[in-house]
């Protein structure tokens, strides 16, 4: 399986034997490295993408925080607080139940 690969540059069109760059220009020649970076470069996109959309689209407690009606940012103020109280709530039964069962 591991014999000599000769590979032509695209660029300068030497044939390199066995090498991920280009002795005369220096090119990247391994489809594989291409690949690979070209993978990192779109993680790289996704990530600011979904990062630009998170900021550009608050949630919902968010942007009735800020919301210039007080009854709006009363009411999101009673919703948040209803879910700590629920996770309070919860994480009291787990510890409960974690205690018991020890």
């Amino acid at each position: 399986m591991g014999g000599t690969v000769q590979i032509k540059c695209p660029n300068c069109g030497l044939f390199n034997t066995n090498a991920d760059h280009c002795s005369n220009c220096g090119t990247l020649l391994s489809y594989k490295k291409r690949r690979e970076l070209a993978f990192k470069q779109d993680e790289k996109n996704r990530r600011l993408r979904r990062e630009q959309e998170k900021k550009s689209t608050p949630s919902f407690i968010e942007s009735g925080e800020a919301n210039k009606f007080l009854v709006i940012r009363v009411f999101t103020k009673v919703l948040k607080s209803i879910g700590v109280v629920v996770m309070a709530i919860g994480a009291f039964f787990a510890w409960l139940f974690t205690f018991l069962a020890a």
